[in-house]
């Protein structure tokens, strides 16, 4: 597609590609409000052309939120946050290769035919693996991308070649290197199916282009005791929302859980006898079994005994409004904010909120209690042990007794 394209114009190309693919109605109305929101953003800057850069400063300078980081930082956004991300893609997504592609959250996608056979049973092969529904979802989603981009471009499996794979890519400059990364192994996982399965001339998972990327935990994610303390503090616990929200930021900040393990919480999940909690996570599949602090059982209790209106939901934590469903992740990031706003805490914009900011926080202060790693590991429950290595970048303390004196130079 013409990258000089009049941003309006480029908003009806788009609107008109997203009802030929039958989005809802409301979907179009929601992305087109964004669109025309970046529109006049453009023109407060003198821009006057979509870019990925625009809508990335747009959402920073607006929301404090990285259009790239939102998908693997563990950051729950609101639902109205996560619109307004999608809408954002969707058009960068059409300037850059002329289609948005249709992807439906819990539903079938509907895959190109030539794509459809080796796509699903790659899938099904996946699954053997043993991955989370999050994470065997995403492959899905990212493979059906890469085929509609080629689908898009008359290219069939046999048809494939290596600079396909960097056309791709270059579709994908938008995006942060973490979610490359995901992408790439996507691509490179699918790729030597296909060739296995004679789809392909060669094995082109050769050619999938590396990414120079180390995940490691980010400062700006961490709180202090003290600032935690004064969040905590925010908290009016007479009020029955109250004794709610105490309890799910207390097990964040003590615990380390996941927003959506303490989500999928029941009370069922607290072995009061023998003063542990335990849980299959939600990423992992995994088992995790952690003591119950008494400020967390307290809580607890205290909610469900004071707090909790009567539900037939299993969840321990529900909305306080009828039908009285399990709370949602929206609700909590939106709760988190409140409560920081009114502690009074002064913290830089870039400062990550929400619950996972408590989880890097929780590795913080055990590092700084001298916990071993693998300790670490346990706790936040961490398939691989190795993962917890990165929190080691965030205990400053430790790395300045790792310097080096530099001797002077004559």
């Amino acid at each position: 597609m013409n990258s000089n394209v009049e941003f309006t114009k480029l908003m009806r190309m788009a609107r008109d590609n997203m009802e030929e693919n039958c989005f809802t109605p409301t979907s179009v109305t929601c992305y087109m409000r964004t669109w025309r929101s970046v529109y006049n953003f453009g023109l407060s800057k003198g821009i006057t052309q979509y870019s990925a850069d625009l809508a990335e400063q747009y959402m920073l300078e607006k929301y404090h939120v990285s259009i790239g980081e939102t998908q693997l930082n563990g950051e729950s956004l609101t639902p109205y946050m996560q619109q307004k991300v999608r809408a954002l893609k969707a058009l960068t997504d059409f300037k850059l290769h002329g289609f948005a592609p249709k992807i439906t959250r819990g539903l079938g996608i509907e895959w190109p035919a030539e794509y459809e056979e080796i796509c699903k049973k790659h899938l099904e092969d996946l699954k053997s693996f043993g991955y989370a529904d999050q994470t065997w979802r995403k492959h899905e989603i990212d493979l059906f991308r890469f085929a509609s981009f080629l689908h898009s471009r008359g290219i069939s499996p046999e048809k494939i070649e290596a600079v396909h794979l960097y056309d791709y890519f270059k579709t994908l400059t938008h995006l942060s290197k973490a979610s490359l990364v995901t992408i790439r192994g996507t691509l490179v996982r699918s790729l030597k199916f296909f060739y296995a399965q004679g789809k392909t001339r060669q094995n082109l998972s050769e050619f999938v282009p590396r990414i120079h990327y180390h995940a490691k935990a980010k400062i700006d994610k961490v709180w202090s005791e003290e600032e935690i303390e004064r969040m905590l503090n925010a908290i009016d616990r007479a009020d029955p929302l109250g004794k709610r929200d105490y309890a799910i930021m207390a097990i964040a900040a003590n615990l380390g859980l996941r927003t959506s393990d303490i989500i999928a919480l029941s009370i069922d999940n607290f072995n009061w006898k023998q003063g542990c909690i335990n849980i299959t996570q939600q990423k992992t599949g995994e088992t995790l079994t952690l003591p119950i602090p008494e400020q967390i059982g307290k809580a607890v209790i205290d909610y469900w005994m004071n707090g909790r209106p009567k539900t037939n939901a299993k969840e321990l934590f529900v909305q306080h409004t009828l039908p009285y469903q399990k709370i949602s992740s929206g609700i909590i990031y939106h709760n988190f904010n409140k409560y920081y706003e009114s502690s009074g805490i002064e913290a830089p914009d870039t400062r990550q909120h929400g619950l996972h900011s408590l989880r890097h926080s929780l590795a913080s202060r055990l590092l700084e209690k001298d916990t071993p790693v693998n300790v670490i590991s346990n706790i936040l429950g961490h398939v691989d042990s190795n993962t917890a290595k990165a929190y080691i970048q965030i205990d400053i303390e430790k790395l300045r007794q790792c310097s080096l004196d530099v001797p002077d130079y004559e």
